[in-house]
């Protein structure tokens, strides 16, 4: 038999005072005679005053002494190996999506994730050792595989619950890979297990123990959408768009609040049905700024973190755009909206601090190095674009466009004729936006934090320079890119789980952040800020130099939203057969239960026996 405490046997020591109780005091008892003639019976007395003799005919002080030694021993946690397990390799991968955020009886369902994660951890044999896999936005090792149960314990400790979505098909494929390289290797997942279907990831491993965390109610709603614009009746005006959705059972109703600042501008009552969205728009005045936040309030929700989304509202101001290389016709063009201030450079005067210090980037040929982070625009199939290019194909044909994306939503391309396109091999993470017989030949989408735009032709080669939608698409162009930045009215809006990335001037060695978490610092590599994951909702403001960045971050993923627990994570083996998520063995097992289930034995036994003696 081995001890997890043996520091607790110290407490061995309470038997002096406790015997020193029975030493010192003498309980004299009252006795009615009929003379003083006995004076015998006083060295009688004398006798029954002697500690020794008192002490060896008290069982009562026995039984207490028993039951003190019983109650030192429970606090030592004895406990005795399993000569039957063998030797195992557990991975605990460990939930910290939003969902896990979900209010329990006890706390959140992380938890009580981490509870169960420490009991398992105090139940492993002494030979037994553990890795710890942080399943979020991204997955983590926050402890390599050790036998020391102390580390173990202080990195759960240190593990954080986020308001990201996430799956668990990163950390189980990593768990999966580390037990072809020890064998026996067990997978312990604490999760409430997602929304996403596991079915198709393949796990080798010698045993998988799923515990679903959280199998109270799924009563939730949340936002799920949220959209800044400006207003369709008036350039001076914005809208705000929210979208809410119940993800339970039942119908709820519940109220709807937007503040500007600690100014509320609007409210709405909402009555939701299950899994069915609803739209509210609200007006803002055009001379409304600040943060923005929408409140949710549904009595007994259970997740928080969808419950507040956030905007930052700034007031309008002239856009400063860079043409690098641009022809007359597109100076001209931008230069005919007020709002609009066009600078033509040329290329070799295109230093990295003249683009940064721009809203945004129009090229017109080939794109320079360093221009990660910016918001930018290339006319056409240049040298140095963020796309891919392969073959050139004659005259494609539009096969199709996104009418509702804002760089298109006023213009019209069935009938453009395109003399030559590029072919796209990698999109750089851009998606099409008007797509021809050959592949995309418009591109759009966010790059390192930013707005980008890319054309696979050149529009010189084209007739769309002489078509109305040309200026507009230009000035729509233009709007999109700016609408993040604090000059356009509009700002950045992020989803928690995603990284955030801007250039920072090449002397900045770190960079400050103000989170909803609180305020932290973060180096500056190779002139950028990255930030890996933005966890939390709200408002960030990320300074790095004489640069600062301001956006807000929400929760709008609605597979996070949908807190009802699974039941199975349908797991399959390598070989495509089912995987049995059994339960983990004992390797060590701990003896404090019996040791208390013995104290309550020997307390029932002092009380029948000192009731006994009362009566006798």
């Amino acid at each position: 038999m081995h001890l997890l405490f043996p520091a607790g046997l110290a407490l061995g020591a309470l038997a002096i005072p406790l015997t020193a109780l029975y030493f010192l005091k003498l309980r004299r008892r009252r006795v009615v005679v009929p003379s003083l003639l006995p004076w015998h019976a006083l060295k009688r007395t004398e006798q029954l005053m002697s500690p020794f003799q008192r002490f060896r005919r008290n069982l009562l002080l026995l039984l207490q002494l028993l039951l003190l030694a019983v109650l030192v021993g429970a606090f030592a946690r004895p406990y005795v190996e399993d000569a039957g397990a063998p030797v195992r390799s557990l991975v605990l991968v460990v939930d910290r999506t939003a969902s896990m955020g979900a209010r329990t009886k006890s706390g959140t369902r992380f938890d009580q994730a981490i509870r169960q994660a420490r009991a398992v951890v105090d139940e492993l044999g002494g030979a037994d050792e553990a890795l710890v896999l942080s399943a979020g936005a991204t997955t983590e090792v926050v402890q390599p595989f050790t036998r020391d149960r102390g580390a173990l314990d202080r990195a759960l400790r240190s593990l954080q619950v986020s308001e990201s979505p996430g799956t668990l098909e990163q950390a189980l494929t990593l768990a999966s890979s580390l037990s072809r390289s020890r064998s026996g290797v067990e997978i312990l997942v604490l999760s409430d297990g997602g929304a996403t279907d596991l079915a198709g990831v393949p796990v080798d491993a010698g045993l998988v123990r799923y515990e679903p965390i959280g199998s109270g109610g799924d009563r939730n709603a949340g936002i799920v959408a949220l959209d800044l614009r400006r207003s369709p009746t008036s350039e001076l005006a914005r809208q705000l768009f929210v979208t809410v959705k119940s993800f339970g059972s039942d119908a709820v109703e519940g109220a709807l609040e937007v503040y500007v600042g600690q100014t509320l501008l609007g409210l709405r009552t909402v009555k939701l049905e299950p899994e069915l969205a609803q739209s509210v728009v609200f007006d803002l005045p055009g001379d409304a700024s600040g943060d923005v936040e929408v409140k949710l309030a549904v009595p007994g929700d259970l997740l928080a973190a969808d419950d507040h989304a956030f905007a930052v509202l700034a007031p309008f101001g002239t856009r400063d755009v860079v043409l690098v290389g641009a022809d007359p016709l597109v100076a001209r063009v931008l230069a005919a909206d007020p709002r609009v201030r066009a600078r033509v450079v040329d290329p070799a005067e295109a230093t990295p601090e003249l683009l940064r210090a721009a809203d945004c980037v129009v090229f017109s040929g080939a794109v320079p190095d360093g221009v990660d982070g910016l918001a930018y625009a290339v006319l056409g199939p240049w040298p140095g674009s963020p796309v891919t290019f392969g073959d050139a194909t004659k005259a494609p044909r539009i096969t199709g466009w996104q009418r509702t994306h804002p760089i298109l939503r006023h213009t019209a391309w069935d009938q453009l004729f395109v003399g030559e396109a590029r072919k796209v091999v990698d999109g750089g993470g851009l998606a099409a936006v008007v797509d021809g017989e050959a592949g995309p030949l418009v591109l759009a989408g966010v790059r390192h934090g930013a707005r980008v735009v890319q054309l696979a032709f050149d529009p010189a080669r084209s007739d769309l320079p002489l078509r109305v939608a040309w200026p507009v698409w230009l000035l729509d162009t233009v709007g999109w890119l700016t609408e993040d930045l604090s000059t356009a009215g509009d700002a950045l809006v992020l989803e928690t789980g995603s990284p955030f990335v801007r250039s920072a001037a090449p002397d900045t060695e770190t960079a400050r952040v103000v989170s909803p978490a609180g305020t932290t610092s973060v180096p500056v590599s190779q002139g950028l800020v990255r930030i890996a994951e933005i966890d939390r909702v709200g408002v960030w403001e990320v300074t790095a130099g004489a640069s600062r960045h301001r956006f807000a971050a929400n929760l709008m993923a609605e597979g996070e939203s949908r807190i009802r627990a699974r039941t199975s994570l349908g797991l399959q083996r390598t070989d495509g057969t089912p995987l049995a998520e059994a339960r983990l063995g004992a390797g060590r097992r701990e003896l404090w239960r019996p040791f208390l289930l013995g104290v309550l034995g020997l307390l029932l036994v002092e009380w029948l026996y000192w009731n006994f003696r009362r009566v006798a």
